[in-house]
């Protein structure tokens, strides 16, 4: 429920933008674990709305894809799989 919930904020904003906010909270961490972030944040984004916008999959249905993909990403961080 929480990773759906997570999933909607790629519903919203810009490919590739960073926040004042969000760049504060990535401050010091390690230049990689920055990039994996930032890597997962444009490729879910990125994925969200080419799934809405090309392939005319429903919100939720799309939504539901990427909350699955972050946990992938999760997963990845935890277990010190960042390429």
């Amino acid at each position: 429920m929480l990773l759906t919930e997570a999933s909607q904020c790629y519903a919203r904003g810009q490919i590739g933008f960073k926040s004042k906010e969000l760049k504060s909270r990535q401050a010091g961490n390690s230049p990689q674990v920055i990039a994996y972030a930032d890597k997962a944040n444009e490729r879910l984004r990125r994925r969200y709305y080419k799934m809405v916008l090309g392939k005319s999959k429903k919100h939720n249905v799309a939504k539901t894809a990427i909350a699955r993909e972050l946990a992938c990403f999760m997963w990845g961080m935890m277990t010190d799989h960042i390429a």
